[in-house]
């Protein structure tokens, strides 16, 4: 009884509509803030030359890859939730899954799609321990899967690293340190009960500060449950050794097309590229990436454009100069940043568009239910 209240007060955390128009702004501000400081520091006129050269055929190829990437990349949440009998149609797993990108791009250190996924299940009368369990999941998957292309860059570290100098190669170090640490405190928070009581054991010691264990003392039971129940639901996923490698694979063929789009963007913008350099175009892309996940900016907005410039322009690839570097990060944004996000909110309306549909059926027919019942009461 006690843990259906639990699962009841969590089903009340609806998305806040005006945090979430308020974090949009916010991403345009830091944008434009971002963007103001690069182009001081370069050619805009160069800038404006170079797209109106863009070759239409490999600037197709990049947004067809970005498609493909969109499209794959809900696909392992799918798999997980299909291969461990989640209870939920298919198209409400897809678009959950697909909206993951609109939460994240609109949150620091982009931590805030599964938690909002959560929500999102439980709108459907689904327990947010077992969703938790499929989320997490996910998300382990996804980073094993960059992990593994992150340390593949490392083969080509001296070249990719070229152009970083001694105040900065640190980012480097302190991205893929990060990486890593997230993978490993996310299996152990999915798998071992000795991290769950260390964690109640801070939050309790937090709440030694009147003004924090006010708010937090009540809540740390609830969190207490819901972290044993999506600890046992994640375990039983992860007994399904076959499915949990399928969706790392799903991933890690996702990732591929994304790591891709930058091959097609800068030939687009004249780079003289022959296909044998697409792996190396691949990997460099996971270095960058990488090296900016500590970036605490929505969708690490100001780092991740540094690290674009900064490898792309590297000798590896000929030595492109500033202008097509830049050029290119800026087109490489427009479509991994904020298509991306335009395309994932599309997904997040639709879904809540079948939600409040299904609450309408599921109204009319307890009212339905309601009359019957009345009228077989005045027949006895």
């Amino acid at each position: 009884m006690e843990e259906q209240k639990i699962e009841l007060k969590q089903e009340k955390k609806p998305v806040n509509r005006k945090k979430t128009i308020i974090s949009i702004l916010i991403v345009l501000i830091i944008t434009s803030v971002v963007f103001i400081i690069l182009f001081n520091f370069n050619d805009f006129d160069a800038t404006l030359k170079l797209l109106k050269t863009v070759n239409g055929a490999n600037m197709g190829m990049a947004v067809l890859c970005l498609v493909l990437y969109a499209i794959l990349w809900p696909m392992s949440l799918c798999f997980i939730a299909k291969q461990n009998k989640f209870k939920a149609h298919f198209l409400d797993l897809y678009l959950v899954g697909e909206s993951e990108h609109f939460f994240n791009a609109i949150t620091p250190f982009s931590t805030g799609g599964q938690p909002v996924q959560v929500y999102l299940f439980t709108q459907k009368k689904i327990k947010a321990s077992d969703s938790t369990g499929i989320i997490v999941s996910n998300f382990i998957a996804l980073m094993i899967a960059s992990n593994i292309y992150a340390i593949a860059s490392l083969v080509f570290y001296g070249k990719f690293s070229e152009n970083f100098n001694a105040s900065t190669a640190w980012m480097i170090g302190l991205g893929f340190a990060m990486n890593l640490f997230t993978l490993v405190f996310m299996i152990l928070m999915a798998t071992c009960k000795f991290i769950r009581d260390a964690l109640k054991k801070l939050l309790l010691q937090f709440c030694k500060i009147k003004f924090i264990g006010k708010h937090l003392t009540k809540a740390i039971p609830a969190f207490e449950n819901y972290c044993e129940n999506a600890q046992v639901a994640a375990k039983r996923i992860f007994s399904h050794k076959t499915s949990f490698i399928g969706a790392i694979l799903l991933k890690m063929l996702a990732l591929l097309f994304y790591y891709a789009i930058p091959y097609y963007i800068l030939k687009a913008l004249g780079a003289d590229f022959g296909f044998k350099l697409m792996p190396y175009i691949i990997l460099a892309s996971a270095f960058a990436i990488t090296t900016m996940v500590w970036v605490p900016t929505p969708g690490g907005t100001g780092g991740i454009e540094f690290a674009f410039t900064t490898i792309f322009t590297a000798s590896l690839f000929g030595g492109l100069s500033t202008d097509i570097g830049f050029t290119g990060m800026i087109l490489w944004r427009a479509l991994t940043y904020y298509l991306l996000m335009i395309l994932s909110a599309i997904a997040y309306i639709v879904y809540e568009i079948r939600v409040k549909h299904g609450k309408k059926k599921w109204e009319t027919e307890e009212a339905e239910g309601e009359i019957e019942d009345d009228s077989h009461i005045t027949e006895l």
